[in-house]
C-alpha cells in the first residue's frame, strides 16, 4: 500500500522536462532520482535542495546514489495513511519548488 501511494503521487512528477527522472523501489523502500530536465544527467544539487527543504519542514529523507542525485524514502511499515500523505505533500511541494 505504501508503494502504491508513493508511486501514484510521485510518479506523476516524472516527464521529459521534469527534474524527476525516475521513481523506483519496492514496498516502502523507494527512491526519487533527480536529473537535469530533458536529459539523464544527474542533478545532485537538486537532490540536496529537496532534502534540505524537506528537513526544514520536518520530513526526513536521505540523499544517496553514486552521483548523490537520489532521495531515498523509507517510511515505517506502520505509518498511517494520513501521515504518509502529509509527508508526500511536503516532498511533492519541495520537488515542485526545486523545478
Amino acid at each position: 500500500q505504501i508503494e502504491a501511494a508513493v508511486m501514484r503521487r510521485l510518479g506523476a512528477l516524472t516527464g521529459a522536462d521534469s527534474v524527476v527522472g525516475e521513481v523506483r523501489g519496492r514496498g516502502a523502500m523507494l527512491a526519487v532520482e533527480f536529473v537535469q530536465p530533458g536529459t539523464r544527467e544527474p542533478a545532485p544539487d537538486t537532490a540536496r535542495q529537496v532534502a534540505s527543504q524537506c528537513h526544514s519542514e520536518g520530513v526526513l529523507v536521505l540523499v544517496c546514489g553514486t552521483y548523490g542525485n537520489v532521495v531515498r524514502l523509507l517510511p515505517p511499515l506502520v505509518i498511517s495513511h494520513e501521515l504518509l500523505s502529509d509527508g508526500l505533500d511536503v516532498l511533492e511541494r519541495c520537488i515542485k519548488e526545486a523545478s
